[in-house]
């Protein structure tokens, strides 16, 4: 599960950049490429069955960090969308970007609970 997440983040983040990122700022930019980092290292990590690190918690921390950010501009163009009555093509924006949150969220935490079993 925890390596088709990953892959399915990977392919989020990169779909995301495309989408959405182009002429974006450079926090944005950092928070695509901390996204597809961690998620590379949980899959070479598992493919060689090694225990993770207190590293791969913080840089899973920022992946949070980037998924709190990303709530905050979905609640932003919900709240314009609802006072300016505009909602053409931001539906797809938030439901895109609701299931990115969602699939970090999920991964972060099935990370955690894979790390205590190894670390123990």
């Amino acid at each position: 599960m925890v390596k088709k997440l990953s892959y399915l983040n990977i392919a989020f983040a990169i779909a995301y950049f495309l989408l959405y990122l182009l002429n974006s700022t450079s926090f944005a930019m950092i928070g695509i490429m901390v996204v597809i980092v961690f998620n590379a290292v949980v899959l070479k990590h598992l493919k060689k069955d090694e225990p993770f690190k207190s590293v791969h918690f913080v840089m899973g921390a920022t992946n949070i960090f980037f998924a709190g950010f990303m709530i905050l501009w979905v609640s932003h163009i919900v709240i314009s969308s609802l006072n300016y009555h505009y909602f053409g093509n931001t539906w797809f924006y938030i439901t895109f970007t609701s299931l990115f949150i969602i699939s970090i969220l999920t991964h972060f935490i099935l990370v955690l609970r894979i790390g205590r079993t190894i670390n123990q």
